[in-house]
């Protein structure tokens, strides 16, 4: 014989299927958004890093470019001291030459020569003078060639003049450094 079940089963069956389906899927979306969720967070949290980052950055290179204005301040002012050191010690050296060159003239001067004037410029001295003789004139001439600050030395002028010789003498000038 041939039976018959009138009883709704199929579609017990597709309704219970179509329950644990859509459990199945909303546990599934549920999962998804706390994933994506807890990865928003993390990139949120990671560029909030990155931007402080940045700021601090930003700030330390400010605080940089402020000290390495001050080097640059620093070094302007060094390279000032040593050119005002450059013209002290120059001035100095310059000041002690003639006087040194003088000491050394007037320890070579003759007994018997007089000097009347003496123009020293641009390293060249012209020294005029009366000597009792051409003798001495030469011997003085000679000991200004003997020294180590006189250079080239040559007679210009020699004339009688009353009693004495007047003489003309241009040398060049060696002021030690």
């Amino acid at each position: 014989m041939v039976t018959i079940n009138l009883l709704p089963i199929k579609a017990e069956l597709r309704r219970k299927a179509l329950i644990s389906q859509l459990a199945i899927l909303g546990i599934s979306i549920i999962a998804l958004v706390v994933v994506l969720g807890a990865f928003h967070e993390t990139l949120k949290i990671r560029r909030e890093n990155l931007q402080q980052e940045i700021t601090d950055t930003r700030i330390e290179i400010q605080k940089l470019t402020i000290q390495a204005g001050e080097i640059e301040v620093f070094k302007k002012r060094k390279q000032e001291l040593e050119r005002k050191l450059d013209i002290i010690k120059d001035l100095n050296a310059k000041k002690a030459g003639p006087v040194q060159m003088l000491d050394e003239l007037s320890m070579l001067i003759p007994e018997k020569v007089w000097i009347r004037s003496l123009n020293n410029t641009g390293g060249k001295m012209v020294l005029e003078g009366l000597a009792v003789d051409n003798t001495v004139i030469a011997d003085f001439m000679k000991k200004l060639q003997g020294s180590q600050q006189f250079d080239e030395v040559e007679l210009i002028l020699t004339e009688q003049e009353a009693a004495n010789v007047k003489f003309v003498i241009q040398c060049k000038v060696q002021l030690p450094a």
